[in-house]
């Protein structure tokens, strides 16, 4: 958990001017056409259904990218979603260039999307990884991501038991088997 407030670290990306901004399908296409970029056809689904990608820049040039959900129920594994307090953001991918990677710019990325425009109104960003991704865990702590719990799934595929610590209930977050709308639907078929 990343709370709003935290200053933006400046970056010590090489080249010159950082920037950020949001991108819009026609760029996420193209870094999609490029190697070694980790963008796939599921992130522009995403985009589609209301996601948004905040690309770092060095000079002009894409460096890496923040992907954030803003509508509080992100699906964090197959069948399950995490349900977020009102006004907290879900960081489900974020990628840095090799070519700038070790310059900072995942930790300013992160901050840099509670200052952004687009999401003045938040009160923070979540992130859930897991427990073996220890590189991602190791860029939230950078971040400046504080741990507020744990969610441990035993099953196959979309199906299992969930368990969850205390700690996300206390932030107001909770495991939610099937989303209301999609329960909703299924249930009128």
């Amino acid at each position: 958990m990343l709370e709003r407030g935290r200053a933006p670290v400046p970056p010590r990306a090489p080249g010159g001017r950082c920037d950020a901004r949001l991108a819009d399908e026609a760029t996420l296409r193209a870094l999609q056409a490029q190697e070694d970029w980790g963008s796939d056809a599921g992130k522009l689904a995403a985009l589609r259904a209301g996601d948004q990608c905040l690309l770092s820049l060095v000079d002009g040039r894409p460096a890496g990218y923040t992907w954030v959900h803003s509508r509080g129920l992100p699906e964090i594994l197959p069948g399950l979603w995490l349900r977020l307090p009102p006004g907290w953001l879900y960081n489900f991918a974020a990628y840095t260039h090799p070519a700038f990677r070790g310059s900072g710019l995942q930790s300013w990325r992160h901050a840099a999307v509670l200052q952004h425009p687009a999401w003045q109104g938040c009160a923070g960003l979540v992130g859930w990884v897991r427990g073996t991704n220890h590189a991602s865990r190791r860029g939230q702590r950078k971040s400046g991501y504080v741990p507020v719990g744990w969610i441990v799934r035993v099953g196959l595929g979309s199906w299992g038991l969930t368990w969850a610590s205390p700690g996300l209930a206390r932030h107001g977050m909770a495991c939610v088997p099937a989303p209301p709308p999609l329960a909703a639907a299924a249930t009128a078929r």
